[in-house]
């Protein structure tokens, strides 16, 4: 006789055993939200003109850019989070605690890529849009 078992059914069968220590894929967080934007260099200065240096505050900026000054970039996609003042504050800290594909934070500090950013509660994923 062969069982089967879903990978709901495996996790709950390792979990009776005390062996279960990761969750599946589909069972981890999931975006809360998300946009992609272009990086210019509109988004690389404060709205005091002070320049940015670090790929968060860009960001930070690109989103008041979009929302607060209406000035977005043409390739610009809205985002229903970063709209208010308080959550474009946590936007460097998010950068900080996510995940970014490799050497794109210095593309956006010294380039100019077509960005994609997946908003997760405490955390962004920023890739290379396409």
């Amino acid at each position: 006789m062969r069982i089967i078992l879903s990978s709901v059914g495996l996790v709950a069968a390792l979990g009776l055993a005390g062996l279960a220590t990761v969750q599946p894929a589909f069972a981890q967080a999931q975006p809360i939200d998300g946009y992609c934007a272009q990086i210019s260099d509109n988004d690389k200065y404060a709205s005091d003109g002070f320049p940015l240096t670090d790929a968060g505050s860009i960001l930070r900026q690109d989103r008041a850019n979009f929302h607060r000054y209406g000035t977005p970039d043409a390739d610009d996609y809205g985002d229903n989070t970063f709209d208010t003042v308080s959550a474009r504050e946590r936007i460097p800290a998010m950068f900080d605690n996510g995940n970014i594909e490799p050497g794109l934070a210095r593309k956006i500090v010294r380039g100019y890529p077509y960005i994609c950013v997946d908003i997760y509660r405490n955390s962004l994923s920023v890739y290379t849009g396409g």
